[in-house]
């Protein structure tokens, strides 16, 4: 009878530890209210090296491949960024800091109604050519992919936000596009490069691609454009 028992114990330990200690995972949700062990759809990549201008739309069901984080800036303004080339801007920012150069995230991602509405100001502000030169569609703008950015400037105690105040800061600008590339920036609408972006000269406005291709394109003085046989 002992015997017995001692079987039946054994047999009832074994089917415990096997099922513990399986190949079927537990669920257990985290943070963000998904279930470990559940199927869900899967997240594409995100490519940094996506080109969207004038001729090239955002591509189709983009969102799906974005990670948007909402952060405020020093002025307290609210933003989305994708992000990956957020955590690069704050390495970025920081570098400068050293230098007594504050840059700050004036505008980064955008939904199609809110850069629907900034083409909407811009016309309202400067007229429809200004608007035309310095902005993209709704579809067609870079602003919609998360991974641009309009920089503001902190200097001297003042924000620094606007087209007009910007391009007088030209030169701590310069500044900034000359170690950018080192965290992933480039300078999306250069200067001597209208013809190419079909933008005009936008210092203000960076835009993420990694580090491989923006060291490439700053060494090389071109745009994305070129860099993709676009």
């Amino acid at each position: 009878m002992k015997k017995l028992l001692v079987l039946l114990l054994t047999a009832g330990i074994a089917m415990t530890l096997t099922c513990c200690n399986g190949s079927e995972p537990t669920s257990v949700s985290d943070k963000s209210g998904n279930v470990s062990g559940q199927s869900s759809a899967v997240k594409k990549q995100t490519d940094y090296l996506v080109l969207v201008n004038r001729t090239h739309p955002l591509p189709k069901d983009y969102e799906n491949s974005v990670t948007l984080v909402k952060d405020k800036n020093f002025f307290g303004n609210t933003f989305q960024i994708e992000k990956q080339t957020y955590e690069h801007f704050k390495k970025l920012r920081e570098k400068l800091m050293l230098r007594e150069i504050q840059i700050e995230v004036n505008r980064a991602y955008l939904t199609a109604d809110e850069q629907t509405a900034l083409i909407e100001k811009y016309t309202k502000d400067y007229g429809k050519d200004y608007a035309y030169n310095y902005q993209g569609n709704t579809g067609y703008s870079e602003n919609q992919t998360g991974l641009s950015i309009d920089l503001a400037l902190y200097f001297a105690g003042e924000k620094i936000t606007s087209d007009e105040e910007l391009i007088k800061m030209s030169g701590i600008l310069r500044e900034v596009h000359a170690v950018m590339a080192e965290y992933g920036f480039i300078l999306r609408y250069p200067e001597d490069k209208v013809q190419e972006t079909d933008f005009m000269y936008q210092p203000w406005h960076i835009r993420y691609v990694g580090e491989k291709a923006a060291k490439e394109i700053y060494e090389e003085e071109i745009t994305l454009e070129e860099y993709l046989g676009e």
